[in-house]
């Protein structure tokens, strides 16, 4: 058996069929840049990461990309802590949460079947 170094494939007139197999449409990158959706006024309906993402933006003038949002939740105290009320530090950042969440956070997607489709955040381009 070779080793794996040793192994060519001809795949020089080939399209790489393995391009962006994690692309989701969707993708919560630190370069995304957001603003302060329609209906921000009804976060009350998402989880605490993402009202805590929309007391952020909020601080940082209403529209900022994840990367701004990531560091401004690395030193944020008072409300805008990012963390649990007992002063453990959510595992995830703001971008990371983001990837969950953002079809349903751009009204893409239902919260739920009562609160439905909800713009909390518009991307900006």
């Amino acid at each position: 058996m070779k080793d794996n170094n040793e192994v060519k494939a001809n795949t020089k007139s080939a399209t790489n069929p393995f391009t962006n197999t994690n692309a989701r449409g969707n993708t919560a990158s630190a370069h995304l840049k957001l603003t302060l959706g329609a209906d921000s006024s009804a976060y009350e309906v998402c989880p605490p990461q993402v009202r805590k993402i929309c007391h952020i933006l909020f601080e940082l003038g209403g529209t900022a990309t994840l990367g701004q949002v990531n560091t401004f939740a690395e030193t944020s105290t008072g409300e805008a802590f990012w963390g649990y009320e007992d002063g453990r530090l959510y595992e995830q950042t703001p971008s990371k949460i983001m990837n969950t969440y953002l079809a349903k956070t751009l009204g893409d997607k239902e919260w739920s079947k009562s609160a439905g489709k909800l713009e909390i955040f518009r991307k900006v381009k």
